[in-house]
Protein backbone atom coordinates (compact mmCIF):
# COMPACT_ATOMS: atom_id res chain seq x y z
CA UNK A 1 0.00 0.00 0.00
CA UNK A 2 2.92 2.31 0.74
CA UNK A 3 4.27 1.99 -2.83
CA UNK A 4 0.31 2.71 -4.26
CA UNK A 5 0.84 5.82 -2.05
CA UNK A 6 3.98 6.73 -3.15
CA UNK A 7 3.32 7.85 -6.48
CA UNK A 8 0.08 9.03 -8.61
CA UNK A 9 -1.76 7.08 -10.95
CA UNK A 10 -0.18 8.25 -14.14
CA UNK A 11 3.37 7.35 -12.84
CA UNK A 12 1.77 3.77 -12.07
CA UNK A 13 -0.02 3.58 -16.01
CA UNK A 14 3.33 5.14 -17.10
CA UNK A 15 6.00 2.83 -15.92
CA UNK A 16 3.52 -0.66 -16.24
CA UNK A 17 3.20 0.10 -20.07
CA UNK A 18 6.30 0.60 -20.51
CA UNK A 19 7.40 -2.90 -20.03
CA UNK A 20 4.34 -4.57 -22.03
CA UNK A 21 5.76 -7.09 -24.55
CA UNK A 22 9.92 -6.82 -23.03
CA UNK A 23 12.10 -9.21 -22.91
CA UNK A 24 13.76 -7.38 -20.00
CA UNK A 25 14.13 -9.64 -17.12
CA UNK A 26 11.82 -9.79 -14.35
CA UNK A 27 9.67 -7.27 -16.50
CA UNK A 28 8.61 -9.81 -19.36
CA UNK A 29 6.36 -11.57 -17.22
CA UNK A 30 2.95 -9.86 -16.66
CA UNK A 31 2.96 -10.64 -12.95
CA UNK A 32 6.50 -9.08 -12.47
CA UNK A 33 5.84 -6.39 -14.63
CA UNK A 34 4.43 -4.83 -11.88
CA UNK A 35 6.91 -5.91 -8.92
CA UNK A 36 6.65 -2.90 -7.10
CA UNK A 37 2.83 -3.71 -5.96
CA UNK A 38 3.41 -7.85 -5.87
CA UNK A 39 6.63 -7.98 -4.00
CA UNK A 40 8.74 -4.74 -3.66
CA UNK A 41 11.53 -5.92 -1.39
CA UNK A 42 12.40 -8.68 -3.41
CA UNK A 43 15.54 -9.04 -5.71
CA UNK A 44 14.98 -9.21 -9.24
CA UNK A 45 17.86 -12.19 -8.84
CA UNK A 46 15.95 -14.32 -6.37
CA UNK A 47 12.51 -14.10 -8.88
CA UNK A 48 11.71 -17.28 -11.06
CA UNK A 49 9.52 -16.81 -13.80
CA UNK A 50 8.19 -18.26 -16.84
CA UNK A 51 6.60 -15.33 -18.71
CA UNK A 52 3.01 -15.65 -16.55
CA UNK A 53 0.45 -13.55 -18.01
CA UNK A 54 0.49 -11.43 -21.08
CA UNK A 55 -2.37 -13.70 -22.39
CA UNK A 56 -3.59 -11.20 -24.80
CA UNK A 57 -7.25 -9.73 -24.74
CA UNK A 58 -9.13 -8.67 -27.69
CA UNK A 59 -12.32 -8.01 -29.49
CA UNK A 60 -14.06 -10.70 -30.92
CA UNK A 61 -16.99 -8.77 -32.60
CA UNK A 62 -15.22 -9.10 -36.02
CA UNK A 63 -14.64 -12.14 -35.56
CA UNK A 64 -17.94 -12.83 -34.55
CA UNK A 65 -19.74 -10.78 -37.25
CA UNK A 66 -17.71 -12.84 -39.78
CA UNK A 67 -18.85 -16.24 -38.19
CA UNK A 68 -22.37 -14.68 -38.65
CA UNK A 69 -22.22 -14.22 -41.75
CA UNK A 70 -21.17 -17.92 -42.68
CA UNK A 71 -23.71 -19.26 -41.08
CA UNK A 72 -26.13 -17.45 -42.71
CA UNK A 73 -24.83 -18.57 -45.79
CA UNK A 74 -25.62 -22.17 -44.92
CA UNK A 75 -27.90 -23.75 -46.99
CA UNK A 76 -29.80 -25.04 -43.42
CA UNK A 77 -31.37 -22.00 -40.70
CA UNK A 78 -29.12 -22.06 -37.70
CA UNK A 79 -29.77 -21.09 -34.49
CA UNK A 80 -27.32 -21.63 -32.03
CA UNK A 81 -23.83 -23.46 -32.36
CA UNK A 82 -22.88 -26.47 -30.11
CA UNK A 83 -19.82 -28.50 -28.85
CA UNK A 84 -18.33 -30.92 -26.44
CA UNK A 85 -15.42 -30.30 -24.12
CA UNK A 86 -12.09 -30.28 -26.28
CA UNK A 87 -9.53 -28.25 -24.25
CA UNK A 88 -10.36 -24.72 -24.37
CA UNK A 89 -12.95 -25.48 -27.25
CA UNK A 90 -16.01 -24.45 -25.13
CA UNK A 91 -14.30 -20.92 -23.95
CA UNK A 92 -13.11 -19.95 -27.27
CA UNK A 93 -16.51 -21.03 -28.71
CA UNK A 94 -18.94 -19.07 -25.97
CA UNK A 95 -17.20 -16.24 -26.33
CA UNK A 96 -16.71 -15.63 -29.89
CA UNK A 97 -20.70 -16.58 -30.39
CA UNK A 98 -21.83 -14.49 -27.53
CA UNK A 99 -19.94 -11.80 -29.73
CA UNK A 100 -21.92 -12.52 -32.57
CA UNK A 101 -25.33 -12.55 -30.56
CA UNK A 102 -25.67 -16.59 -31.38
CA UNK A 103 -26.41 -18.74 -28.73
CA UNK A 104 -24.11 -21.80 -27.56
CA UNK A 105 -24.78 -25.30 -26.05
CA UNK A 106 -21.89 -26.63 -24.70
CA UNK A 107 -21.90 -30.80 -23.87
CA UNK A 108 -19.71 -31.40 -20.85
CA UNK A 109 -18.48 -34.85 -18.74
CA UNK A 110 -19.66 -34.65 -15.30
CA UNK A 111 -16.89 -34.63 -12.48
CA UNK A 112 -14.17 -34.94 -15.32
CA UNK A 113 -13.10 -31.36 -16.06
CA UNK A 114 -11.62 -28.24 -14.00
CA UNK A 115 -13.46 -25.62 -13.23
CA UNK A 116 -12.05 -23.33 -15.29
CA UNK A 117 -13.57 -25.32 -18.14
CA UNK A 118 -16.96 -25.41 -16.54
CA UNK A 119 -17.02 -21.36 -15.76
CA UNK A 120 -15.60 -20.27 -19.05
CA UNK A 121 -18.55 -20.69 -20.96
CA UNK A 122 -21.21 -20.20 -18.11
CA UNK A 123 -19.67 -16.59 -18.19
CA UNK A 124 -20.29 -16.28 -21.79
CA UNK A 125 -23.42 -17.10 -21.63
CA UNK A 126 -23.39 -20.60 -22.91
CA UNK A 127 -25.78 -23.14 -22.28
CA UNK A 128 -23.87 -25.79 -20.34
CA UNK A 129 -24.74 -29.52 -20.32
CA UNK A 130 -23.05 -31.74 -17.48
CA UNK A 131 -23.67 -35.41 -18.95
CA UNK A 132 -22.90 -38.55 -17.17
CA UNK A 133 -20.84 -39.80 -19.83
CA UNK A 134 -16.91 -39.26 -20.99
CA UNK A 135 -15.59 -36.97 -23.58
CA UNK A 136 -16.71 -39.55 -26.35
CA UNK A 137 -19.83 -39.58 -25.01
CA UNK A 138 -20.13 -36.03 -25.55
CA UNK A 139 -18.77 -35.96 -28.60
CA UNK A 140 -21.57 -38.86 -29.92
CA UNK A 141 -24.38 -36.60 -28.66
CA UNK A 142 -23.56 -32.98 -29.74
CA UNK A 143 -23.28 -35.13 -33.16
CA UNK A 144 -26.62 -36.18 -33.04
CA UNK A 145 -28.31 -33.23 -31.71
CA UNK A 146 -27.02 -30.90 -34.39
CA UNK A 147 -27.65 -33.80 -36.85
CA UNK A 148 -31.59 -33.12 -35.90
CA UNK A 149 -31.98 -29.57 -35.06
CA UNK A 150 -30.56 -26.64 -36.34
CA UNK A 151 -27.45 -25.82 -34.49
CA UNK A 152 -24.21 -25.83 -35.82
CA UNK A 153 -21.37 -28.43 -35.01
CA UNK A 154 -18.07 -26.41 -34.19
CA UNK A 155 -16.32 -29.03 -32.57
CA UNK A 156 -13.33 -30.27 -35.01
CA UNK A 157 -13.24 -30.70 -38.70
CA UNK A 158 -16.11 -27.14 -40.17
CA UNK A 159 -15.49 -24.89 -42.30
CA UNK A 160 -15.64 -22.32 -39.73
CA UNK A 161 -12.46 -23.68 -37.37
CA UNK A 162 -8.64 -22.74 -38.25
CA UNK A 163 -6.74 -25.33 -37.98
CA UNK A 164 -4.49 -26.57 -34.22
CA UNK A 165 -1.41 -26.42 -36.77
CA UNK A 166 -2.44 -23.07 -38.85
CA UNK A 167 -2.29 -20.85 -35.22
CA UNK A 168 0.91 -23.04 -34.33
CA UNK A 169 2.68 -21.30 -36.99
CA UNK A 170 2.72 -18.36 -35.37
CA UNK A 171 4.57 -19.68 -32.52
CA UNK A 172 7.71 -19.40 -34.40
CA UNK A 173 7.77 -15.39 -34.84
CA UNK A 174 6.21 -15.09 -30.98
CA UNK A 175 9.32 -16.90 -29.96
CA UNK A 176 11.64 -14.24 -32.08
CA UNK A 177 10.23 -11.21 -31.34
CA UNK A 178 10.79 -12.61 -27.39
CA UNK A 179 13.85 -12.99 -28.18
CA UNK A 180 13.93 -9.40 -29.92
CA UNK A 181 14.79 -11.07 -33.40
CA UNK A 182 18.27 -12.44 -32.30
CA UNK A 183 17.68 -16.52 -32.61
CA UNK A 184 19.50 -18.73 -29.44
CA UNK A 185 22.40 -20.80 -30.60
Amino acid sequence: MEACKAFDGNYWKTLFDSRIGKTTWPYWSDVWSKKEWVLPEIDSDDIVSGFEGNSNMCWAERFGKQLVNRLRKMARPVVGVGCALTRDTPAALSAYYASAGIPSIVFLPTNKISMAQLVQPIANGAFVLSLDTGFDGCIQLVTEVTAELPIYLANSLNSLRLERAEGQKTVAIEILQQFDWEVPD
